[in-house]
């Protein structure tokens, strides 16, 4: 039986976990296991429960994310937007590779090349959010490079009815109401969307690269360079190490003598 693993419980991951229930999948999605993505302990929680319970997962489907416009610190010191968006996805997928099969398939709902490349730690505005959306760029094309018998897609749904700007951060509320009115009057449903991600789950096998709505394959653009893919990868593996040892030092029980 296939097993595909997807993160959202709402929005589009709700409507992607909907669609593959009625194709009778065994899903495991992250609304069934409780995880706080916008910190790294609760992502490597969550994928040690996975990795405990199942011995192989057919695919990943990654679509849980937000919309903010301005920065904000989590316990573990690292900005929200770039956990909930970016981090937690390397993190979750680096844990649960293992149990993907060489011919495995993750997708990542993203925005799939429409930013720029964005440097530094911006603190308001669209870098905020953008920066998050260019990492995903740049870690699907090198999760494809570093592993090429898996098949990698990153998504850009197109406008989707969710409420992504209703509840944005950052936003001042007039012009987040009026976002959002337009998002829900103008945007495809969460239903509509999650076909493109369910097709790439589990239809026919896909080359690695950038798909738009309906799996409709992007060019990806030439900023996606190597040496940014990189140095993103040895970033991202650093935090989440230090991350992962400070969270076992922590809860080591303390040794010693009366």
């Amino acid at each position: 039986m296939t097993k595909i693993l997807v993160t959202g419980s709402t929005g589009i991951g709700g409507a992607v976990a909907a669609e593959l229930g009625e194709r009778a999948l065994t899903i495991g999605r992250h609304g069934r296991i409780r995880a706080d993505l916008s910190l790294l302990a609760s992502v490597a929680e969550a994928a040690d429960e996975v990795a405990a319970s199942h011995d192989r997962l057919d695919a990943i489907v990654c679509c849980a994310g937000v919309f903010t416009m301005r920065a904000a610190t989590t316990a573990e010191g690292l900005e929200r937007a770039w956990v909930l968006n970016y981090l937690s996805r390397f993190l979750l997928i680096d844990r649960l590779l293992p149990l993907l099969p060489p011919d495995g398939r993750v997708v990542l709902v993203a925005n799939a090349g429409r930013y720029r490349d964005t440097r530094g730690n911006p603190t308001w505005g669209l870098g905020v959010a953008g920066r998050t959306q260019f990492a995903n760029d740049l870690y699907a094309v090198e999760l494809a490079s570093r592993h090429p018998s898996l098949s990698v897609a990153c998504v850009y749904p197109g406008l989707v009815a969710t409420g992504v700007f209703r509840d944005a951060y950052g936003v001042p509320a007039p012009l987040r109401w009026v976002m959002n009115a337009l998002q829900q009057r103008i945007g495809a449903s969460p239903a509509s969307a999650a076909r493109g991600p369910v097709q790439l789950a589990i239809g026919p096998r896909f080359a690695s690269g950038f798909y738009g709505p309906s799996a409709r394959p992007l060019s990806i653009p030439a900023r996606v360079r190597d040496g940014r893919r990189a140095e993103l990868w040895a970033e991202s593996e650093a935090v989440t190490t230090r991350v992962r040892s400070q969270t076992c030092r922590r809860s080591r029980p303390a040794t010693g003598s009366a």
